[in-house]
């Protein structure tokens, strides 16, 4: 248990209470459970960069606060994780599950539902967000790990216009990795081999009703998977060369930029970024370390 007192003379006077357990009820096994509270300024500018790079405008709907007009964000935050070692099929693994669940009492609302503007205001309303998260490990064989991992997001927020899901934020990931190294033989050398697949959900794309028709999106974006792999080849432990290549199944986003062709036009907007613009990748290496 801890707390702590604050007395800022942005944030005024507050007090931040926190509580961490932990148990184990039996063997491999960790129960942990966590809640607390919290305070932060949001530097609405510093934060929110992407956004500025586009013909909207700026405005800030509350005056009254002391940061940009704003008031601090308030929250409560709470966790729940739960690890379980156990053998499968002879060989060591693991699962992991997380649950993580923040309320805010108050936060800065980044609302950018109107084309034309980027709007900063204290919240009215309620605004959550969710987050449950499990994860699998697995070394089948010896040098052979799995690694597997899902997560789900639930973010909701309160804006002049309804209550919405945060844009740009897929609901569901999954994560896949496969590395596996040969044995280290006297001299150095061995080979080392590493796969990486990545699973986006489609992720809403703020409302882009009031729009010309020409520069209108759908609600949402299409589903993203990524393949990332890479091979590398141990001389000694001073030198080694490397081949890879990073999203190897070519997804590429064809319109990443709304009226590219027109920089300084009202509806100019480079916000709407939701996977790879560039294609697949591919490079060569080596390294070598000097002593």
């Amino acid at each position: 248990m801890g707390v702590r007192v604050d007395n800022s003379n942005v944030l005024g006077f507050f007090v931040t209470p926190r509580l961490h357990v932990k148990y184990t009820p039996w063997e491999k096994s960790a129960l942990r459970f966590s809640v607390g509270s919290g305070r932060r300024s949001a530097n609405i500018f510093t934060e929110n960069q992407q956004l500025f790079s586009t013909s909207r405008n700026i405005n800030i709907l509350d005056k009254d606060g002391k940061i940009y007009g704003l008031d601090p964000e308030k929250a409560w935050n709470y966790g729940i994780s739960y690890l379980q070692g156990f053998n499968l099929f002879g060989k060591k693994a693991d699962v992991t599950f997380d649950f993580y669940r923040t309320d805010f009492i108050n936060q800065v609302v980044v609302d950018w539902e109107n084309p034309q503007n980027v709007r900063f205001y204290n919240l009215r309303g309620e605004s959550y967000a969710n987050s449950f998260q499990t994860e699998f490990n697995y070394n089948p064989f010896l040098h052979f790990d799995i690694r597997l991992a899902y997560k789900y997001y639930d973010i909701q927020t309160d804006y002049i216009s309804g209550r919405l899901e945060k844009p740009l934020t897929p609901k569901n990931r999954i994560f896949a990795n496969a590395s596996y190294e040969t044995h280290l033989k006297d001299s150095g050398s061995q080979w080392k081999f590493d796969t990486t697949f990545n699973w986006l959900d489609s992720q809403r794309f703020p409302s882009t009703a009031s729009s010309p028709e020409a520069f209108q999106l759908e609600e949402r974006s299409p589903t993203v998977a990524t393949l990332n792999a890479q091979i590398t080849k141990v001389f000694s432990p001073k030198f080694e060369l490397y081949l890879g290549g990073e999203n190897i199944t070519n997804v590429r986003q064809s319109n990443p930029v709304v009226n590219a062709e027109n920089p300084f036009s009202t509806y100019f907007d480079t916000t709407f970024v939701y996977g790879p613009i560039f294609g697949s990748t591919y490079y060569a290496g080596l390294r070598y370390k000097i002593d």
